[in-house]
């Protein structure tokens, strides 16, 4: 389930505290795949929450080349720490988004502990997962792939297989390699036995162990 924004994900639910979350938002609204939910540049009045699917936020480079930086699972925040959209965020997947006023939250999270708290969290959890995309971005192709596929099964809350709801290309585009090094890539884990494709979109893990191992 995602972390539904009201007072309740605070502590005791006051009713002035979820009434005021409870204004702040709009939505959720529905995007198809591909779909464009933000654009660079845009003045950041809204923060995003995605309720189901998933987003992404990336950047597009005047030679045609583009980068997904981050992709946003159910529960997670988008775009909250930002007074302008420094990066595009679009509809990895048909995704259901819940549009929080920017302001509003702010004001809220100034006078309110526990929202205040709330956003540290997810800001200090942003951080790390841009400092681990750094030094990931250094690794070779095979653990950058390997990293990505488990720690998607991790945050999916999945222990022995991994699906892929987003595109290959959006993930050859995140690691930074090319959508036939990301096939040969996942090709050789394939005939190394270290995991098996049940279907497009879901591979079985089939040693973990090892798996775990090539990242170090």
């Amino acid at each position: 389930m995602p972390k539904v924004l009201k007072a309740s994900a605070f502590g005791q639910d006051e009713p002035t505290l979820k009434q005021a979350l409870a204004a702040l938002q709009r939505g959720p609204i529905r995007f198809r795949r591909n779909n464009v939910i933000a654009c660079e540049g845009d003045d950041a009045d809204y923060i995003f929450l995605v309720v189901s699917g998933v987003v992404r936020s990336c950047k597009a480079f005047k030679n045609g080349g583009r980068s997904v930086v981050a992709f946003y699972l159910p529960g997670d925040l988008v775009g909250w720490a930002d007074q302008k959209c420094t990066l595009s965020i679009e509809a990895a997947t048909d995704a259901m988004v819940l549009f929080i006023k920017r302001a509003g939250l702010m004001s809220i999270a100034a006078h309110e502990t526990r929202v205040a708290n709330f956003l540290l969290a997810i800001a200090t959890n942003e951080l790390q997962r841009a400092q681990d995309y750094a030094v990931l971005m250094t690794r070779s192709a095979k653990c950058r792939v390997i990293t990505f596929l488990t720690d998607l099964s991790k945050r999916l809350g999945k222990k022995n297989y991994i699906e892929l709801p987003m595109s290959h290309q959006d993930i050859a585009d995140h690691l930074g390699l090319t959508i036939e090094t990301l096939s040969r890539t996942i090709t050789q884990l394939q005939r190394s036995e270290l995991i098996a494709r049940a279907s497009l979109r879901k591979l079985t893990v089939r040693n973990a162990l090892a798996l775990s191992q090539l990242t170090k």
